[in-house]
């Protein structure tokens, strides 16, 4: 029995678990990168996090709720993973199954576990285990019936009234037991869903044309990439929570060491979410490239339109990030304005960085990848290094780089349809 289950875990991992480890790599990375920023050295201890979530009613239903969408596609990847069907139709015991599901999805939420375990113990972190995993499987089975109803509103009440870990852990249990057969049962039964309709239609002028092409690259992003969309919603709560989780267990900040540290929290996880876009965004434009030569679409009407396609969620994601910032922190008015357009503007500036250096690093020639992680490491590292010395005037810094990044890659457009163009009478000679 022992040799049949460790074998149907090994299948599980070589299919469902490789596409789970793709969608969560670039994400646990990011979380991996705050908490060495956060808990290392001098940081903050991981019982002063734990800690400030039982206390604060807002700020725990907000940790809980960066988990459960950084774990979401993780656990989404490794419940509807296609490869992985077959398993249903071999003769083994459905509970063999659903506990090598569940002891894949419970690795999956390690980093939950491990902050849970050392800051509060080891009760603490295997109810946060138990009640994560049941949180992700109810939200993948969307539930239907009286008991699983019950057991999700049972699961809910003990995590938002803050229940202590023996109590958490029993209220888990049961909705762990209902959620995991019911994601398992109704895994193959993927919803057709409906597309959202973002081009309405044609615009006169130039205007209209740069508005209807970026809505059709938003429309592609929110068609076929809506888990990039997630992943940098996750990113953007981390970043907040970690901001106000700085703040507030550190000396009283306000004015412009407040919105400095805002800063410092938003610059990483902006330029990740903001280069997660750039790629489906850049990848549709070389699909479409015939499409636009035919139609006639200049070089800066093709520009325009992927920077805002790309510009457009990053700046959503960064006024969220201020306005979480600001409540989490209990900021005036004046000063979660002050909070909101840093963000805002932050997140337009950094959103031009990332699409410069993916837009630098993709030439085609297998070494794409290496390029763009290499770039954004770099552009994260000096944006929080500018964040961190400059405060807010590195608001002027990333603008310089923006419009650098920006010029070099209209200059390098404007050579690839030069040689374009000067290769197509050679061609026609042949």
């Amino acid at each position: 029995m022992l040799r049949r289950f460790a074998l149907i875990v090994c299948t599980l991992a070589s299919t469902a678990g490789k596409d789970a480890f793709a969608r969560a790599m670039p994400l646990y990375m990011g979380v991996g990168l705050v908490a060495a920023i956060v808990f290392g050295g001098n940081g903050m201890h991981p019982a002063q996090l734990t800690g400030l979530a039982g206390e604060s009613f807002v700020f725990r239903v907000a940790l809980w709720a960066a988990w459960l969408l950084l774990g979401a596609p993780a656990a989404r990847a490794l419940l509807r993973a296609p490869a992985a069907f077959f398993l249903r139709t071999l003769p083994v015991p459905r509970v063999h199954l659903l506990s090598a599901h569940a002891l894949l999805l419970s690795i999956a939420e390690l980093p939950w576990v491990l902050l849970w375990a050392f800051g509060a113990g080891a009760l603490a972190g295997a109810a946060a285990c138990v009640s994560a995993l049941a949180a992700h499987c109810m939200l993948l089975a969307r539930p239907r019936g009286g008991r699983e109803m019950a057991a999700l509103s049972l699961l809910a009440g003990a995590v938002l009234l803050g229940a202590p870990a023996p109590l958490l852990l029993a209220c888990a249990a049961p909705a762990l037991a209902v959620g995991l057969r019911a994601a398992f049962v109704r895994a193959p039964e993927v919803p057709a869903g409906r597309a959202p309709a973002l081009v309405w239609g044609a615009v006169p002028g130039a205007s209209g044309a740069l508005l209807s092409l970026s809505l059709a690259y938003l429309a592609a992003l929110l068609r076929g990439h809506r888990a990039v969309l997630v992943r940098g919603l996750a990113l953007t709560a981390v970043g907040a929570l970690a901001a106000a989780a700085w703040i507030r267990t550190s000396e009283p900040l306000a004015g412009a060491p407040l919105a400095a540290a805002s800063l410092v929290a938003l610059a990483p996880f902006a330029l990740c979410a903001s280069a997660g876009f750039s790629g489906p965004v850049l990848r549709e434009e070389r699909r479409m490239a015939w499409l636009l030569d035919a139609c006639g679409a200049s070089a800066p009407l093709r520009a325009g339109a992927g920077a805002a396609a790309v510009a457009a969620p990053a700046v959503a994601l960064a006024l969220g990030h201020g306005a979480a910032t600001a409540a989490l922190t209990r900021a005036a008015p004046a000063m979660a304005l002050r909070l909101l357009a840093g963000a805002g503007l932050a997140g337009l500036l950094l959103s031009g960085i990332a699409l410069g250096c993916v837009r630098w690093a993709e030439r085609q020639d297998g070494r794409d990848s290496s390029r763009v992680l290499l770039s954004v490491l770099a552009a994260v590292a000096a944006a929080t290094t500018t964040a961190w010395t400059l405060d807010e005037l590195a608001l002027a810094a990333w603008a310089a780089a923006a419009a650098l990044l920006a010029s070099r890659a209209d200059v390098a457009r404007a050579a690839s349809v030069r040689r374009a163009a000067s290769a197509a009478p050679r061609r026609l000679g042949r």
